[in-house]
């Protein structure tokens, strides 16, 4: 399908500006699209959860991927024109645990980097690692990156990660210093890695 947008001028009828958009057909031979916008997650093939994860927390860590918030993999909700955090109770009942049960979850979690928890100005912010759980419909972002390139090193090509730290040495640092390493450390590191091979 295509979509023509034409401004025109009230007062003499000129066309001002055109333009046309392109849609995917929401159903065709192959079958039904679904919209890129609907909540939920992508997983990759040859990726497997951490050996120490039990099929409970499997099954708990799919309720919450799909509350992330699309480009983000935050834990969160709309709330208007803002995106708020769970905080780590809400995440607890939202993967149906209740009080320390729910903390003790999310902390689990964290150690095993299934989760990332960022300290901010407005409070704590949980992320999901996109290794496990990407919010479909879109891209990987340097700062998901940054959280995660870890895990994500056995899904990203190389020139993805090379360009990615490219982009991390011109990045500003962060306000927050303790929420991520800076982005010469990153480097620095990870170059070290490299010569020890």
């Amino acid at each position: 399908m295509i979509e023509k947008k034409q401004l025109i001028h009230q007062g003499t009828g000129e066309i001002l500006r055109e333009g046309y958009r392109h849609y995917t057909e929401a159903m065709n031979e192959e079958g039904y699209r679904f919209p890129s916008h609907k909540a939920g997650a992508r997983i990759f093939e040859g990726i497997t959860f951490p050996v120490e994860m039990t099929v409970d927390e499997i099954g708990r860590m799919t309720l919450l991927s799909k509350l992330m918030i699309g480009a983000t993999n935050m834990l969160g909700y709309r709330r208007g024109r803002n995106i708020m955090a769970y905080s780590i109770l809400e995440i607890g009942e939202l993967a149906r645990l209740k009080n320390w049960r729910g903390r003790k979850f999310v902390n689990r979690m964290c150690k095993m980097r299934v989760m990332q928890r960022i300290d901010t100005n407005s409070g704590a912010q949980y992320y999901i690692n996109p290794a496990y759980f990407m919010a479909s419909g879109h891209r990987l972002s340097l700062d998901l990156f940054l959280l995660f390139r870890d895990e994500l090193k056995q899904i990203v090509p190389a020139w993805v990660m090379n360009d990615f730290l490219r982009q991390a040495g011109t990045k500003r640092k962060p306000e927050n210093p303790m929420s991520f390493e800076s982005a010469v450390d990153i480097i620095a590191n990870i170059s070290r890695r490299e010569g020890e091979r």
